[in-house]
């Protein structure tokens, strides 16, 4: 197929492909910088800022482009829309090309990898075992599992991650693990394990000393000379830094300034006046010369304007206004509804669905077995609440005047268990959403296949801690000491558990934030434990709040756990003080009675906290869905 135009030719190397934009321009509204700008922006429509303006150009292949320019040039929206991410409250117009032929966002993401700023990863993994998942993932049925081991191979030797691939990755003030500069040159790996034509990366020397620096820019350049059109945002790079790239990109006001070899840039800023002194930092000259001076800004645009209109008189400012007159393509912006509507049935996956969840289910169980305050610390938790609870209630004989210490025992089971497991469920998920946004919207795998996988690798532990604190406590406190009753008991504690962890799911994929979740999930789950039957039987309940208990799984587990208990139960010793059998029950049956209790209630209950456990994942899976997707 011929390019759209004779300027868009294709890469140099079998390996790359040319990219070009075209014309493009982003305008956003501006934000509020105080309160009162804000409260004007309610009674008047939002002023529309130009972010950038009519930029075109073009990263070659083979070779390493830095977008450079200081705060506010324009350089992290220029590639947010060559990656097409982080548009959704933007305005986009103009065109991208890749070796002449127009292309959407799917298409470039299919062809190119993008490694952000900040490193996300799970950090109780190895470097070789992250490096497995994502191959497994990214590489897909495509690659058999020896082509697959043979290029994560090749990738730990050409990131210089061979030192360190059995070392855990860490996690901050917790698991020790790789340096920064390590996790960077393993983000690289990440993200070219399928080979990909063109590499985004965002400031990839941020945060790292200029030794570390020097060694994660040499490797984006070995990248670039292997085939790879490599394109990075960059922000005050040293000397050393600045002369491993090939081209340069200068912004300043939202408009290219400069866009061609990096060696020749100086020397262009020295034709218009602005010459590099003797023994200086050349990167640093050229932003500080293209950069906005608040008291100044009349002669500071003035001297921009010089330097553009000199390198638009050079062949390569000749070509970028070629360039900027090929064919125009609308892009995905704020006016193109269709972006989310077509997300779900456009993004394709190299994995299947069950490649997914095998890969997803595997990483979520490593990471709960490994990470100390997962699992580690809650098997000590529970232990040691099981035992002083145990201790507490030890050998508790069954007559008339112990009937409700037995009740608080068993409410005891449901309320320990409760608290000690649904709190801290809540970072689990809202800690990860980040890593899924990025690794669901990289095209890694599905929401439901993440959803689903965190909800399998974490169930055994939910059925293991509730099963071993019923195992202490049941025995020490003197409960119905046979074997049926304690393994209903056991059960009827691990349904109530996964009641308690799915509201725990549907209020963090609800509010997506840990402190807001935290927040509000109290204000639900305590007045509907006062609801419970423990602390005021049903009866006594005032009809306007008869509702509450009807949602209270508290009421549901406590019913059931007291049924499976008392049923058991044909006499209970003791004399009554005013011979009444309603103040003194004699039997398990009566004891049921007197709490508005069925004895014939138990499997009701069971069916009613399975529906709840069933409707709280529904809800919180499609709450992440629409949250996953609105990243897009």
């Amino acid at each position: 197929m011929a390019d759209f135009h004779p300027i868009l030719r294709s890469g140099n190397s079998p390996q790359g492909n040319n990219l070009y934009w075209s014309s493009v321009t982003v305008t956003g509204r501006e934000k509020p910088k105080t309160l009162k700008d804000k409260a004007l922006q309610q009674a008047k429509p939002p002023k529309v800022k130009e972010i950038l303006h009519n930029v075109s150009g073009m990263a070659e292949s083979g070779k390493l482009l830095a977008v450079m320019g200081s705060t506010g040039a324009g350089k992290t929206t220029l590639l947010n829309v060559l990656t097409q991410r982080n548009l959704s409250t933007l305005h986009v117009s103009g065109s991208i090309f890749v070796d002449g032929q127009r292309a959407n966002k799917y298409r470039i993401r299919e062809m190119s990898a993008f490694v952000q700023q900040h490193d996300m990863f799970v950090g109780t993994l190895t470097v070789r075992e992250h490096l497995r998942f994502m191959a497994s993932l990214r590489m897909g049925s495509s690659y058999t599992a020896w082509e697959r081991e043979a290029r994560i191979e090749e990738v730990i030797k050409k990131m210089g991650l061979s030192a360190c691939a059995e070392t855990m990755i860490g996690i901050p003030n917790e698991v020790k693990g790789l340096s920064c500069g390590e996790q960077k040159r393993l983000s690289f790996a990440s993200e070219i394990l399928t080979c990909p034509s063109i590499l985004f990366c965002d400031e990839p020397t941020s945060g790292l000393d200029a030794f570390m620096a020097g060694h994660v820019v040499a490797a984006l350049r070995t990248l670039a000379e292997g085939g790879m059109t490599i394109v990075i945002t960059i922000h005050q790079p040293s000397t050393q830094v600045y002369s491993m790239f090939h081209n340069v990109c200068l912004m300043a006001c939202g408009r290219i300034i400069y866009l061609g070899a990096a060696e020749q840039a100086a020397s262009l800023f020295a034709t218009v006046g602005f010459k590099c002194p003797d023994y200086f930092n050349p990167a640093d000259h050229l932003i500080r010369t293209l950069a906005v001076i608040d008291n100044d800004k009349k002669n500071s645009i003035k001297n921009i304007a010089a330097i553009r209109e000199a390198f638009l008189k050079t062949e390569a400012g000749r070509s970028m206004v070629e360039i900027s007159k090929a064919d125009r393509l609308g892009l995905e912006s704020e006016a193109t509804k269709s972006t989310f509507g077509t997300s779900f049935n456009t993004q394709r996956y190299a994995a299947n669905f069950w490649t997914q969840l095998v890969a997803l289910t595997k990483r979520s169980f490593i990471n709960i077995l490994r990470n100390p305050l997962i699992f580690k610390i809650r098997v000590i938790q529970t232990i040691v609440t099981a035992l002083i609870t145990g201790m507490v209630y030890f050998a508790t004989p069954v007559n008339t005047s112990t009937v409700m210490t037995i009740n608080g025992i068993l409410f005891n089971h449901i309320r320990n268990l409760n608290f000690m497991l649904q709190f801290p469920a809540v970072p689990e998920i809202t800690e990860e959403m980040p890593l899924l946004y990025r690794e669901n919207g990289n095209g890694i795998y599905r929401t439901s296949a993440y959803f689903l996988a965190k909800n399998l690798a974490e169930l055994p532990q939910y059925i293991f801690l509730p099963f071993l604190y019923i195992a202490i406590v049941y025995w020490m406190s003197g409960l119905v000491p046979l074997v049926p009753q304690f393994l209903m008991a056991c059960f009827i504690c691990v349904l109530l558990t996964q009641v308690a962890i799915s509201i725990s799911y549907a209020t963090a994929c609800l509010f997506g934030d840990t402190a807001v979740a935290m927040t509000f999930l109290p204000i639900f789950v305590v007045p509907i434990m006062a609801f419970g039957g423990f602390f005021i039987t049903f009866d006594a309940i005032p009809s306007y709040f008869k509702w509450l208990s009807a949602l209270s799984y508290f009421k549901y587990a406590y019913e059931a756990l007291a049924v499976n208990e008392w049923m058991a139960i044909d006499d209970i010793p003791g004399t009554c003080g005013n011979g009444t059998w309603v103040s003194c029950p004699h039997t398990g049956e009566e004891v049921l009675k007197s709490i508005d209790f069925g004895g014939n209630m138990m499997w009701p209950d069971i069916f009613i906290m399975t529906a709840m456990v069933i409707l709280l994942r529904l809800f919180a899976f499609g709450a992440l869905m629409l949250r996953a997707n609105r990243q897009h």
